[in-house]
């Protein structure tokens, strides 16, 4: 009865997680990127002329190979193959969390709701990193299954733990590589747990020999980066531009106290329930925790351990002292958790991180729906007053079609040094400065066949392709063919907004004021011409 009571409860845990928060996105963030190499890993014929989608950067993961054989075989789209992914590690996690909490003796009750406030934890404002990430993405894949061998293995089940921790290895051999490092030093230095771990080993060999075979057959690979390659000068130097919370001395100066001050609460926790523990929970909690905090520098995304790892000795301090009437002690290690729960940076806690769970406009979708049905899936598209929005990469997942530029496909520079190269040219030949319809006019040159433009941005005299309320589809080809400079049908509109906003015409139509900053003298204007 208590089992089936703790399976519902962690059933709960999940569908509200997944479902209410931290919620769960789709092309919000990484899998803008993620789902077009899939798509031309999937069907060759789309997505041939697209800087991200024929450089995947699936070489050390089976994250593709596994959403493949669901949309293949499974019949599944994209969207609903790496949601199931998510939504069964997502399981794993709280079941993991769950498991780690009841090895210390914590009662049913009070570990699932640690398990929850655990698996809450979302964003790491600084470096940018997910505990748990509404994207289902490999990284956060990894984090789940490691969380879920923490737990089988504190529970002395290490043939499960091993399963989980070489599955996490292949999903993404950093943060699984992670729980190796901890298990085999442990194993090292401690005789006592030596036979626990040492029977998980035997996953680390089967699961590192398939990770190997898997980078060698990788299909579709473009010039990315081996793991031990370094950047060039240039390239670090972009890399630091567009992904700054990849550099920690960029952040960590004014960030790491947060994190320092967690690792000393952990420790403190840890000392007052160090009786609670086992020797592999011991080895787990600390290991993991002290391994995310002293690898900030090569891998900042491995603070995710240190901050889950505080959240939970805490948890259990604070259960462990009201069951001891220190209810004091009690309500502060939990305010604690709580905190940690809202904000990791809990000594940044007023800026809470808000999350982008909204779904996908219906303005992008037909947009997306109208590109995939009436034009050629080799068709290059351009968004040159996007600047930095993500509509874009929208776009490009969800109608298969190429962009020639775009702010989210920078992230390049940090797997590829052609690509991140030839990224930076486009980005600066096309949406780097300001829009303006003349410069619009210079691209006609370039190879891209449609640009798309918000409807204040309408070109005059020319008809558009598509047009729906947020945009306004023009070929490239009527773009060649107009019969005078391209202008914007609203030039004449925000030339009078200009004005109107430098006082200088009045809203009623008389004529001009004087502008005494400029000196302009009043004249009339006859509105019969």
């Amino acid at each position: 009865m208590r089992a089936l009571v703790a399976l519902l409860g962690l059933l709960a845990i999940t569908w509200l997680e997944f479902q209410v928060y931290p919620g769960h996105s789709y092309l919000k963030g990484d899998t803008q990127c993620y789902v077009p190499m899939l798509e031309r890993l999937d069907a060759p014929g789309f997505l041939s002329r697209d800087l991200v989608a024929t450089n995947p950067t699936f070489v050390y993961t089976i994250y593709d190979e596994v959403t493949l054989a669901l949309h293949q075989y499974g019949g599944q789209p994209f969207q609903r193959a790496l949601e199931a992914q998510q939504l069964l590690f997502r399981f794993a996690a709280v079941l993991g969390i769950y498991l780690l909490v009841r090895s210390a003796g914590v009662g049913l009750f009070a570990a699932l709701l640690l398990s929850a406030f655990a698996n809450a934890i979302s964003l790491l404002i600084a470096p940018g990193v997910f505990l748990t990430n509404p994207e289902p993405v490999p990284g956060a894949f990894a984090m789940d299954l490691v969380l879920l061998a923490v737990g089988c293995l504190t529970h002395e089940k290490p043939l499960l733990g091993g399963l989980a921790g070489g599955i996490a290895l292949i999903y993404d051999p950093l943060i699984g590589g992670a729980f190796w490092l901890v298990l085999l030093t442990a194993m090292i230095l401690d005789r006592q747990t030596r036979w626990l771990f040492r029977a998980a080993l035997p996953s680390l060999l089967i699961f590192g020999l398939l990770l190997a075979n898997l980078s060698q057959l990788q299909p579709g690979l473009g010039n990315v980066k081996s793991i031990s390659s370094r950047f060039t000068p240039a390239l670090a130097d972009l890399s630091r531009m567009r992904t700054p919370n990849l550099w920690p001395s960029l952040w960590v100066g004014h960030e790491i106290w947060s994190y320092l001050f967690l690792f000393i609460a952990m420790l403190w926790a840890a000392a007052r329930i160090w009786r609670c523990l086992n020797r592999q929970t011991r080895w787990l909690c600390l290991g993991l925790a002290s391994l995310g905090l002293v690898s900030i520098p090569l891998a900042a995304s491995l603070l995710a351990f240190s901050v889950v790892m505080a959240s939970v000795t805490c948890g259990i301090a604070a259960w462990r002292a009201m069951c001891e009437w220190r209810y004091k002690e009690s309500a502060a290690w939990s305010l604690l958790v709580l905190c940690i729960t809202l904000n990791p940076q809990i000594l940044n806690l007023p800026r809470v991180p808000l999350l982008d769970t909204a779904p996908i406009s219906e303005p992008v979708r037909q947009l997306a729906q109208w590109a995939e049905r009436d034009t050629w899936g080799s068709s290059m598209f351009l968004f040159p007053d996007a600047g930095r929005s993500s509509t874009p990469s929208i776009f490009r997942a969800l109608s298969r079609r190429a962009l020639w530029a775009d702010w989210q496909s920078g992230v390049l520079v940090n797997y590829s040094d052609e690509a991140g190269r030839e990224w930076w040219k486009r980005w600066q030949m096309t949406m780097q400065q300001p829009y303006s319809a003349k410069r619009v006019e210079d691209f006609l040159s370039l190879p891209i066949d449609y640009y798309v433009v918000e409807p204040k941005h309408k070109f005059k005299g020319v008809r558009a392709a598509f047009e729906n309320k947020s945009f306004a589809v023009y070929d490239a080809q009527d773009l060649r063919n107009a019969t005078g400079p391209l202008e914007s049908a609203h030039a004449n509109h925000a030339r009078l907004n200009e004005t109107l906003a430098r006082g200088l015409y009045t809203p009623d139509g008389s004529g001009f004021v004087e502008d005494s900053s400029r000196g302009v003298q009043s004249s009339t204007i006859d509105r019969s011409k």
